[in-house]
Parts: C-alpha cells; sequence; structure tokens
C-alpha cells in the first residue's frame, strides 16, 4: 500500500501523506508530522482534522501533547461504505426528480425547435436522448476527430444499447474511420464510406424531426433543430449520399 492507493480511494495528496506516516510509526505527534511531511503547520492541522472527522485517524493525550495514531482500518470500507450508501440515496433522488421534470415538460404547450449542447457531457446527453426516442436514425460525415475526443470505448456503450433497443442504423462515415466502421456492421447497423476526398469535420444525425449536427473541435458543440420539413431535407440528401457510398 502506498500514497498513490490512497489516492485512488479519494484521499489527497497531502491527507495521503499524512495518514501514511501514522500507518509506519504507529502514532506521532503534530510536530513530528510537520518534520516529516515538510508541510506547514497550518496545513498538518487542517489534514489531522479532516482525517479525524472521516474518523480515519484519532488521538490521545501525552504528557500535555496530543498524538495522533490511525483509527480501527475497519473505518476505511465502512467510510466508502457510507458513501456509496449516500451516492444510491442522490441517485434514487435524481432519478425520481428526473421523472417529474420530463412528466411537466411533457404537458408544456411550447414545443422546442431548436438546442445547443456543448461539450462531451453535451454529446452524452443527446445520445442518451437517442436511446430514449427508440426511432430508427441516419449519420452522415463521422470523423476521425469523434473517435479521439469521445474515446471508442463511449461508441462501443453506445452501440451495445442501440443494440439491446434494437434501434437500426444506417451510418455514412468518412473514410479515415473505416477500421472502427468493420466493427458496427451487424443485424441493426448498416455502414457505408464516403470517397476517400470527402472528409468532413462535422457530423449529421437525423432521427424523427430531429437534425442533429455536431461539430467536431476540441470541445466539441451540437446545433439540434426539431423540425419535419428540415428533417425531410436532411434526410433526402442523405438518401442520395448513400446510394453512392462505398461499402
Amino acid at each position: 500500500m502506498n500514497t498513490d492507493d490512497l489516492v485512488q480511494l479519494g484521499f489527497t495528496p497531502n491527507e495521503a501523506e499524512i495518514y501514511m506516516i501514522l500507518v509506519q510509526y504507529g502514532k506521532a505527534d503534530a510536530n513530528f508530522l510537520i518534520r516529516k511531511t515538510k508541510f506547514h503547520k497550518k496545513i498538518v492541522y487542517d489534514y489531522l482534522e479532516k482525517l479525524i472527522d472521516k474518523g480515519l485517524v484519532s488521538y490521545i493525550t501525552e504528557e500535555k501533547r496530543r498524538v495522533f495514531q490511525i483509527a480501527s482500518p475497519e473505518m476505511l470500507p465502512q467510510l466508502f461504505a457510507k458513501e456509496k450508501k449516500e451516492l444510491d440515496t442522490k441517485i434514487v433522488k435524481a432519478q425520481n426528480f428526473a421523472k417529474e421534470v420530463s412528466s411537466i415538460a411533457k404537458k408544456l404547450k411550447f414545443k422546442q425547435e431548436a438546442a445547443i449542447y456543448r461539450g462531451k457531457a453535451g454529446i452524452r446527453s443527446f445520445y442518451a436522448e437517442l436511446i430514449e426516442r427508440k426511432q430508427p436514425y441516419v449519420v452522415f460525415g463521422a470523423p476521425q476527430e469523434s473517435l479521439e475526443i469521445m474515446s471508442p470505448v463511449f461508441w462501443d456503450n453506445i452501440v451495445r444499447k442501440l443494440e439491446a433497443n434494437k434501434i437500426s442504423s444506417r451510418l455514412l462515415f468518412n473514410e479515415s474511420i473505416r477500421s472502427y466502421g468493420k466493427t458496427l456492421n451487424g443485424k441493426f447497423c448498416a455502414v457505408k464510406y464516403f470517397s476517400k476526398d470527402f472528409e468532413p469535420l462535422t457530423e449529421t444525425n437525423i432521427q424523427g424531426n430531429r437534425v442533429a449536427i455536431i461539430v467536431w473541435s476540441e470541445d466539441p458543440m451540437l446545433f439540434l433543430i426539431e423540425d419535419h420539413n428540415v428533417a425531410l431535407s436532411y434526410k433526402s440528401y442523405f438518401e442520395n449520399m448513400w446510394k453512392e457510398g462505398k461499402k
């Protein structure tokens, strides 16, 4: 066990170093910890207080000075069991709140016709909605940047969810991601490719009345338009390109 292990468990580097010294020496006063860590006095005391509050460190008084020591090692898993319980409670509350928001949104009279999603979180949100709609969709123009920015793992998870929900798709990719596209052809997915001299940096996604245009910059942006006629126009454009696409 080392400080890196503790950091992975959520300790700050300073907390981890102080805790490890107490593990190694059994007990120590603040002056000893200050000498060993070379931290400022205030930093040592602040992190000792945090470790005490978490139940991971206790202290006794010896010769009118506080001597610190680790609490029972069983407090470590108990700490994370408590955090898991709190997290589970938050997840349930968030799920209930999401249901209420969805119910209210369905009752609203206005129809959202356009939206902008920013960053990786925005892309994840859009694809979560796409899966939730459970409608066939088509894509054209996905570039290499889409793999680099969101990672193949993200897309593999999306594919699994699409297959689980039996959502069919036709994907017209850039030639640069042919190696990835070869992994996708299946029962619910068909893939073709543009010619090599056509490599748009945008991706267009069409599902029902929704058209999403993703700009794959370092911080991606997605422009969503919800309009029947616009979707028909883009779908017609896609069909013409699909006919000329290469397998």
